[in-house]
């Protein structure tokens, strides 16, 4: 298919394409050669994206006849590709005005070519079931755009720099539940980040999850927390207890629920602005692009762009794409998620269990992590709880920084666990000697 635009259009294109430099780098990637109707056209822009690609700048018009020589047909004359620069140096400049409207044409065009090869190439790939590399296709068509961002431009934006350092901490970091932590990491953690809770089984990291999530929402914070092992409302009811302070047994009873309502009305107008949605999928059945369908759907329909995901937990994940290894499909979760928070601009929270040496050791660190050690290394930041059946029965864990990538680590806080209302909070040093093991 070749470009249905006027012949003129066409013209101011490559008259854009090879004068300005700036419109050059944000639509080159949006255009292919054969979308030009001509084929003399489709070989001017051709040499100037090769020459461009080569050099590093546009060629002027002598370097551009020079090169398009190289590689025109034999059975063609240089006239003919002078003749149309000329045409195209003498055109009507009024075309190439308005640069906004020539930009929404070649992006409209490389949208829907994209989604045209991505739907052509998802036929053959039903047929033999690889849905997640269909998934991923379609996000990558939809996703076209002449959005060019080359980054931090060091020496020149150093104000811009640190005013983003020194905006409030309150709305820029993100609390854990433990204040040592949060000391250590200037206020908390920050969006575009992942960070992820160790255990064995039994020992809490779903209930470390759910006070988290509650944390985020003190600090009025939008959270998007994703069950593939507990249902919806058993989550909810936890988050029930720990945001009221109602004895979870209580909230079992039907005669809690007025009370229930009554205090969650307050915490409602105690922290402004939090929000939290809960949608449970079953264990082995998401991906991140599912993840990236329930946030376009929440946004669409409720209004709601999370500053926090939590997926309890990783391994109950799966990979985009089909991969035989699970330690490979572990780590390459940890990647996808990771690369989740940085596009969606959010923090990510999520989960691992330990391997059977984790229930065995007294201080869990990444050696005991389960399946695939390559699962930590995308982690900005993660803590390990540990728990004796003596801690378990007084209320106590142990709480290990694991991993911070730009803060202290190895070092242990002490912590209590209320199974009364499912609160973990960091013990007053008072009550237990701080224990800190040196990086």
């Amino acid at each position: 298919m070749t470009y249905n635009f006027s012949e003129n259009i066409q013209k101011g294109i490559i008259y854009l394409c090879k004068a300005d430099i700036s419109f050059f780098s944000q639509i080159s990637a949006l255009i292919k050669p054969e979308y030009f109707e001509f084929p003399s056209y489709s070989l001017i822009f051709k040499s100037i994206r090769d020459y461009y690609d080569e050099y590093k700048k546009l060629p002027s018009d002598d370097v551009l006849l020079e090169s398009i020589k190289k590689v025109m047909p034999q059975n063609e004359v240089i006239s003919t590709y002078e003749d149309d620069i000329l045409q195209i140096n003498n055109m009507d400049k009024s075309v190439v005005e308005d640069r906004d409207f020539i930009f929404d044409l070649i992006e409209d065009y490389a949208k829907k070519m994209a989604v045209t090869q991505a739907i052509k190439d998802s036929v053959i790939l039903l047929k033999e079931q690889k849905f997640a590399e269909i998934e991923e296709k379609i996000r990558e068509a939809m996703i076209v755009n002449r959005t060019v961002d080359v980054g931090l431009s060091y020496f020149d934006q150093v104000e811009e720099r640190y005013n983003r350092q020194f905006e409030s901490v309150e709305t820029r970091r993100f609390k854990t539940v433990f204040n040592t932590c949060n000391d250590f990491l200037d206020g908390g953690l920050c969006k575009k980040e992942i960070a992820m809770v160790v255990a064995p089984p039994g020992v809490g990291k779903s209930l470390y999850l759910v006070n988290q999530g509650a944390e985020s929402m003190r600090q009025g914070k939008k959270v998007l927390y994703i069950s593939l092992e507990m249902s919806q409302d058993k989550i909810a009811q936890r988050f029930d207890s720990i945001l009221t302070l109602i004895p979870n047994f209580r909230l079992k009873m039907k005669d809690s629920i007025p009370v229930l309502k009554e205090r969650l009305k307050v915490v409602t107008s105690k922290y402004n602005g939090s929000e939290l949605f809960i949608k449970e999928f079953p264990a082995g059945t998401l991906n991140v692009n599912q993840v990236r369908a329930l946030l376009v759907q929440l946004e669409l329909h409720h209004n709601f762009v999370p500053d926090v995901l939590i997926v309890d937990y990783l391994e109950l994940m799966r990979p985009a794409r089909n991969i035989d290894s699970e330690y490979a499909a572990q780590e390459r979760i940890a990647q996808e998620l990771r690369g989740l928070a940085m596009e969606k601009n959010m923090l990510v929270w999520t989960a691992t269990q330990t391997n059977r040496m984790g229930k065995k050791v007294g201080l869990i660190t990444d050696s005991e992590l389960g399946d695939s050690y390559g699962k930590i290394r995308p982690m900005d930041w993660a803590i390990s709880l540990n728990q004796t059946q003596e801690e378990y029965d007084k209320g106590r864990m142990r709480v290990y920084v694991v991993k911070a990538r730009d803060s202290k680590q190895h070092y242990t806080i002490p912590a209590s666990v209320n199974y009364s209302n499912l609160v973990i909070s960091e013990l007053p040093k008072e009550q237990e000697n701080y224990e800190s093991i040196s990086s």
